[in-house]
């Protein structure tokens, strides 16, 4: 009876070094993509979760306090921003809070979404404004104007990029108590920052970043 040989033929080394070559570059080309789509699905879920709780809290307050126009706010004076953190402080979960000028509860500078430089430290300092940590990391801080105010925050706290539309977003409270978009007519701030409006974009389109 023949008996048959049985050759087992195995990678080479070269070949296995080969192969894991270019496992090692189609990693490098899709993680950081990935890593990126789950930072942005990260940041909304924040953005949301933020959303919802300020929401509350404003209404909350328009029913205890009547609507803003009421408040007395007047643009750039302190006691107005101390009024409106004071408010929001018996509404929000806030850990830590940070003065007029103190810059330690937000991150600086804050870029635009193209990654040129829009909030600077000196100009936060210079603004009289209130800031805080929320217990989730979340950093605020409010912008006071007249009858009304606006509403910076930063949905991964200190972490980076620190750019409009991706991490930190912006919307303002009118004088009725209503949340709206930043260049909203109803109230008496500037409309010419479409960067402040990254926040209504993803929520009008179903909490999906679409820009």
């Amino acid at each position: 009876m023949k008996k048959f040989k049985i050759y087992r033929q195995g990678f080479t080394l070269a070949e296995v070094l080969i192969t894991l070559g270019i496992i090692g570059v189609v990693a490098a080309m899709i993680l950081p993509s990935l890593n990126q789509k789950l930072d942005e699905r990260a940041n909304i879920t924040m953005l949301k979760k933020f959303y919802t709780e300020f929401a509350n809290a404003t209404n909350l307050l328009v029913s205890e306090n009547s609507e803003p126009v009421t408040w007395g706010l007047v643009d750039n004076d302190p006691d107005s921003s101390q009024r409106v953190l004071d408010m929001y402080k018996k509404r929000l979960n806030m850990q830590q809070i940070c003065g007029e000028g103190d810059t330690r509860c937000f991150a600086f500078p804050v870029y635009k979404y193209d990654g040129t430089p829009k909030i600077t430290e000196n100009e936060y300092r210079s603004w009289a404004l209130k800031s805080f940590i929320l217990n989730n990391g979340t950093t605020v801080f409010f912008d006071v104007n007249n009858d009304c105010f606006s509403v910076f925050f930063d949905v991964n706290g200190f972490k980076k990029p620190n750019r409009l539309g991706v991490d930190v977003f912006a919307w303002a409270v009118n004088g009725k108590g209503k949340i709206v978009r930043y260049t909203d007519p109803s109230i008496s701030i500037g409309n010419d920052e479409p960067d402040y409006n990254y926040a209504f974009e993803i929520m009008e389109n179903g909490w999906i970043k679409k820009y």
